[in-house]
């Protein structure tokens, strides 16, 4: 029988088992990692839609990931002790570690909204019952006149595929997102069997990791933007009452980009200037254009 007061002990993952010299290889990582983000930082501001922002650094999620690789040898030196290289490893496995906590939550947030999006699509093609315009739920006979054309056969058509299209592109936003996640969890936990691989995938894959949170908030955003239109079907009532979280799909992304990503582009962008400069002052290499807020 198993000793059930022992605490369950996980095997630490070994920092690198590629033959050769490690603290140079980390230090090109390290140097690559600035060059990638050099063309980014040298504009002064950025946000969350900025092409070099996205493509060149990955947005945040790329971006975060460089900035710790970059910071490793700033002045490009090439120089690097066992104890830096060991530090960045364990501080590596720490980040491997939250991006595995951040990809198992979008799985389960694209989970559910796939698994509320089939079963809304399927019932609206199998059919709903459909209050009529003199139900006593829409006021009987003394209901609005504008009821009665809300049943009218070009607007329920025009609805009738517009909330099919959405709740289709929903299950594929959600099923994307699964899908990579699937893929990433297990990248960077057993299929690469050390740190030092993580860190040279991530590397090779860093844009990647934003289309998650993209195909996430998007299985849920147009989940909540095909309710009003599947809702047609069954009364006005319920269609116009969709309408208020159908909105707050359109309201909760500008807010998120314009009160938090882009404050957050911006905080990262500081970061790289200042890292660029550093190593630029200290002789690392050409001096950096533009000037660091202190």
């Amino acid at each position: 029988m198993l000793d059930q007061g022992k605490s369950h002990r996980v095997r630490p993952t070994p920092a690198s088992l590629l033959p050769g010299d490690r603290n140079a290889r980390l230090c090109a990582m390290a140097a690559e990692a600035r060059e990638k983000l050099r063309p980014w930082a040298s504009q002064e501001k950025t946000s969350t839609f900025d092409p070099l922002y996205e493509k060149g650094v990955g947005a945040h999620e790329g971006c975060g990931g460089l900035l710790r690789i970059a910071a490793l040898d700033p002045t490009g030196s090439g120089q690097l002790t066992d104890e830096e290289a060991e530090r960045f490893l364990a501080e590596s496995s720490l980040l491997f570690e939250e991006m595995i906590h951040f990809l198992n939550l979008a799985a389960l947030v694209a989970a559910l909204a796939f698994t509320v999006a089939i079963p809304l699509a399927v019932l609206n093609l199998d059919g709903l019952s459909t209050f009529d315009a003199i139900d006593s739920s829409l006021g009987g006979a003394q209901s609005p006149a504008w009821y009665k054309l809300w049943h009218g056969p070009r607007a329920l058509h025009v609805m009738h595929w517009v909330g099919n299209i959405l709740s289709a592109l929903s299950v594929y936003a959600g099923f994307n997102a699964l899908a990579m996640c699937f893929v990433m969890i297990p990248t960077y936990s057993f299929y690469l069997p050390d740190v030092e691989s993580r860190v040279r995938f991530f590397m090779q894959a860093y844009e990647k990791i934003q289309y998650v949170w993209a195909y996430t908030y998007g299985s849920v955003a147009l989940l909540l933007l095909s309710l009003p239109f599947l809702a047609a079907r069954i009364s006005p009532v319920a269609s116009m009452c969709a309408l208020i979280p159908a909105a707050s799909a359109f309201s909760v992304f500008r807010d998120l980009t314009s009160s938090q990503g882009d404050p957050i582009a911006n905080f990262q962008l500081d970061i790289a200037r200042r890292i660029l400069a550093d190593g630029a002052s200290r002789g690392g290499g050409e001096m950096f254009r533009g000037e660091v807020v202190s």
